[in-house]
Formats: structure tokens, sequence, C-alpha cells
């Protein structure tokens, strides 16, 4: 899906501008436009990014494949920027990213993306907003605004991460628990590999961010510098607190384990106690039980309360020992 928002030298503004039109409202050097690819035809990309903008053949192969890690590339008359956005995945605890490439130019915006985005769309759609801010403020700040909304929903997340991450952590101290124990080490695992993943999305995007606010790139206002700092404080933060989650998950992990391993001690010590109590009695159950032909000394221990008395004696007494050694 391409669709283009238009904003005339005049201050008219046309939301659905015809492909076949960009062409000939890009000769305007005054006008603005906002163009969106949504998974994109091969050939309608090419033809947006070849044709009519005539961009460097290395940044359009570029939006063909996934770029892992956000990047920014100044080709002095537009600037190419990667960065990702943050999604929840199947799981609440599994976090996904999508790759979103811009070209930023003076007089325009272009943003291509495999994923819905929401950020995107509340702007697109919010038409009487770009009658005064969003493009009418120029495509720095127009994309900054898509920044600044996407900071907000992945804040969000990040928060509802957390909280299940700590839920997680609650249970491990439950002896029964509404998930089972596989499945409880799942979610820990992916909780620590949503969390690495995060960080290795965020942190790049930090530090890219710290150079659209410190950086003189000639398609960014000097004006402009400032909003692109409120954003690197804003991943600033992110970036520490899924620092402390990677950190919790770890440490959740292993409080799992360790608990696990006591439990299971626990248990064998338990099998280890019983068996020890039997081995005496089914000492005396092989000795005494077999049939002997005459054996008169022993004629007392084959009425069934004397055998009762016994086994329950000797039973007992091992139970004795054990509690005083501490070991019930």
């Amino acid at each position: 899906m391409i669709r283009i928002l238009y904003r005339h030298t005049s201050g008219a503004l046309v939301h659905e501008l015809p492909l076949e039109q960009l062409a000939s409202a890009m000769r305007d050097t005054n006008a603005l436009v906002w163009v969106d690819m949504l998974n994109p035809a091969p050939e309608e990309q090419k033809k947006i990014l070849d044709d009519i903008f005539n961009f460097h053949p290395l940044a359009v192969e570029d939006t063909a494949h996934s770029v892992l890690l956000p990047k920014i590339n100044d080709y002095r008359r537009y600037l190419y920027i990667v960065i990702h956005s943050i999604y929840l995945g199947d799981e609440p605890v599994h976090m996904i990213s999508s790759e979103l490439d811009i070209f930023l130019g003076p007089n325009f915006l272009i943003t291509i993306h495999e994923k819905e985005m929401s950020s995107i769309n509340a702007l697109w759609e919010d038409k009487a907003h770009h009658s005064q801010e969003g493009i009418s403020r120029g495509p720095a700040l127009l994309f900054y605004e898509i920044l600044e909304s996407q900071a907000d929903r992945i804040t969000r997340l990040l928060d509802g991460f957390e909280a299940e991450l700590e839920r997680l952590g609650d249970i491990i101290f439950q002896k029964k628990g509404d998930i089972s124990r596989e499945s409880l080490l799942d979610d820990l695992l992916t909780a620590q590999s949503s969390a690495l993943r995060l960080n290795r999305v965020l942190q790049p995007q930090r530090d890219l961010m710290n150079r659209l606010a410190q950086t003189d790139y000639s398609v960014i206002p000097a004006t402009a510098r400032p909003y692109f700092a409120d954003i690197y404080d804003h991943l600033n933060r992110m970036v520490g607190l899924v620092e402390s989650m990677r950190e919790l998950s770890r440490s959740t992990i292993e409080i799992y384990m360790a608990l696990s391993n006591n439990r299971m001690n626990e248990i064998i010590k338990v099998l280890t106690i019983t068996s020890t109590i039997f081995l005496p009695l089914s000492f005396l159950a092989g000795v005494y039980g077999m049939n002997f032909k005459h054996m008169p000394e022993l004629d007392w221990l084959w009425s069934y309360p004397a055998v009762l008395v016994i086994f329950v004696l000797v039973a007992g007494l091992m139970l004795r020992f054990y509690r005083r050694r501490g070991w019930l």
C-alpha cells in the first residue's frame, strides 16, 4: 500500500495524491511530501525510489533487505535512516522488532515498513493535525512526531513486559502454579531473549538519535535538533530499563534453577529415607519369612500381631533417629 500526503506551497493539503502525480508534485521545491509505503510491490518501490527521487543504489538496496541494526547514512541531499519499532509477540514476554526505512530530505519524508505502525497510522489519519503541525512544520519535525509516538508506545510495552516478568518471578515461589514448570522456564528464557533483543535494538537507536541532535546535517534545521535530543532522553531511559529487566530475567532464572534443585533434593531425601526404613523390614521378612521345615524357637514370629508390632517398632525407631538428627 502506497499513500502520499502532499502540501502545496499555498498551504493546501492533498491527503491521497495519486502516484502518477508524484513526479510533477516534486518539481515544486517549496512543496512538502510524505510518502508512506506499507509492504510495497518491488516495481512500485523501485519507481518511487529510483525513477522519481533518484536515490543512491546502495540505499535502495538496503530497503530491499533487512538491516539488523539501526543506522544513518548522509547522502548530502537527503538522509537514509534505519530504525526499529518494537511489537508484542505471541506471548506477553515475547518482544519482536520490525524495520522502518526512512528517507529524510529538505521537503520530503519517505517511510517504508512491512508491518502496520500505529504511530504512522495515527498521524496519517489525523488530517486536521497537518494543517498547523505535522507536515506543515517540515519533514524533520514530522519525523520527530513519528519517533515520539513510537517512544510512548514502546514505553507502555516495556511497562507491561516488566510487570509480566515480576509475575513470573512470583510464580516460581509457589508450590502450585497456574502454569507447568516447563512452560514457566520457557517463559523465563523467552523473557531473557527478548531483553537481549531489545537492548540490541534500542542502544544503537539511542546513539543514532544523539547523532541527529548533535550533528549538523543539512536536511535537519537547527531548531529541530532539540526535539531529537528529547527522543534521545526517552531512549536513554528505555535502555536503562531494558538493562535492569535483563538482569532481573537472568537472576529470576538462577533463582528458579536453585529452587528446582532444592525441591529435587527434598524429593530425593524423602525417597532415600523411605527406602532406608523399608530396608531392615525387608531383611526381617526375607530371613524369617523363608519356608523352613522346623524352627520351633521362631514359631511366635509367625503370628500376625507379633510381626506387625516388630515392623512398627523398627520403623518407629528409625523415624525417631532421623528426626533427632534433623533429617526430617
